[in-house]
């Protein structure tokens, strides 16, 4: 059993060792068709009827979380509100011609663009335009806007609390407390931790990850949306690579979606 209490104290490895992956996603994969994590359906996360409340702390966060599922519940008509946290402004500071409000309306419109490419289009979209790299300060105040938006049967999907970006384990953290007060069910995404964990020595709940497999078609989907997030795939400058980098993109052509069950 995972101490993870000791996985939160040690943050600022986990925070380091996001900028170069410690595994290759072909590396992950095997391991994960080995190990066999529970493969659920759709149903099973988030019911027909039920509200997907999709947490993302940045713009692209929500088809790298959960795009297949998000393109799965919004195909049969299920209703959808996605909770943009930040506008991203901070994924170019520093580099010339690259403004923070520019960069922030840029990645507002990259993220309708894409949500149009996944068929979420029409979902409820809730911008708090929290400071990108910030969300931790902003914490307490999240979790209570948080809590004036859930409703006991929405399915709540967030990036993981001990995912290795602070915006990610901030917002992971608030979505965690917001449920608990609303009796509604989180489902936690593994986003940067495949970058930074190994299989063996890292500190991860895997008797909690289980796994969402849908059709061809919403993987072909995620992909057509995250291609409209056309700023986090080119050179940000000199020497500046690429905010979605290879393992990144590989990662997002897996056949599935990871979560960490909700804890009891």
């Amino acid at each position: 059993m995972v101490d993870l209490m000791e996985a939160e104290h040690r943050v600022a490895d986990r925070q380091i060792d996001i900028g170069r992956p410690r595994c290759a996603p072909h590396a992950w994969q095997q391991w994960l068709s080995d190990r066999g994590p529970a493969c659920l359906p759709a149903g099973a996360i988030v019911g027909a009827d039920q509200r997907l409340v999709v947490l993302a702390p940045h713009p692209d966060d929500e088809l790298l979380a959960c795009g297949m599922l998000l393109h799965a519940h919004a195909r049969r008509g299920g209703e959808v509100l996605i909770v943009g946290v930040t506008d991203g402004e901070a994924s170019h500071q520093g580099t010339p011609g690259w403004s923070a409000p520019e960069t922030a309306a840029m990645r507002r419109r990259e993220r309708m663009e894409g949500l149009d490419a996944l068929g979420a289009g029409t979902a409820d979209l809730l911008l708090l335009g929290l400071p990108d790299g910030g969300v931790g300060d902003c914490g307490a105040a999240l979790e209570r806007s948080l809590r004036t938006l859930l409703r006991p049967d929405d399915a709540v999907v967030s990036t993981w609390r001990l995912d290795g970006h602070p915006d990610h384990e901030a917002c992971g953290r608030a979505a965690a407390g917001a449920v608990r007060a609303a009796g509604a069910l989180l489902w936690e995404a593994p986003v940067w931790m495949w970058h930074w964990a190994d299989p063996v020595e890292s500190p991860v709940p895997w008797h909690r990850l289980c796994a969402f497999q849908s059709t061809a078609g919403a993987l072909a989907a995620k992909q057509a949306a995250l291609a409209r997030h056309r700023s986090q795939l080119s050179d940000r400058g000199p020497g500046l690579a690429p905010v979605l980098d290879g393992a990144i993109l590989e990662r997002a052509c897996w056949p599935l979606e990871y979560f960490f069950l909700p804890s009891t």
